[in-house]
């Protein structure tokens, strides 16, 4: 009886820290990333640059206030990442991997000849590890989109 309780609560335990847990998230259907949200014009521009080094589970998502034609680039972006373009459908239509960084005066720039309403940043391999491809759908949890 004793081992049973003990059972319930630490299902009880976990339920609940995973319930407290109010870290946005971005999900395809192989994984999620707990993501920093930009929104701010700052944050948009700023995005992941300096960062000397980004969580395996994390990246940063990028919600525009509509959809717009967005080229991005590396310039004093210190690691290598990976960058999903996402329609208003939140559909994958661009997919930029290992997006070398850029200490340059003159960086490249990277993304489609469409519009995008979302751009999330992950450490690069992340598409390839998760099996990510254009025209899979992410979901976002507890991310506000003003």
């Amino acid at each position: 009886m004793r081992a049973i309780v003990f059972v319930v609560l630490g299902i009880l335990f976990i339920g609940f820290s995973v319930s407290c847990d109010k870290q946005p998230r971005v999900c395809f259907q192989s994984s999620c990333l707990k993501v920093e949200v930009a929104q701010s014009p700052l944050e948009l521009e700023r995005g992941l640059q300096y960062r000397q080094s980004l969580a395996k589970d994390m990246g940063m998502l990028f919600i525009f206030p509509q959809n717009v034609e967005a080229a991005f680039w590396m310039k004093n972006t210190l690691i290598p990442l990976d960058m999903f373009w996402l329609d208003q459908d939140k559909k994958v239509i661009y997919i930029e991997k290992n997006a070398a960084p850029c200490l340059q005066e003159h960086c490249p720039t990277y993304g489609p000849r469409e519009v995008a309403r979302y751009v999330l940043e992950a450490n690069a391999g992340f598409a390839d590890a998760y099996n990510i491809n254009i025209g899979d759908t992410a979901t976002f949890s507890l991310v506000e989109i003003k």
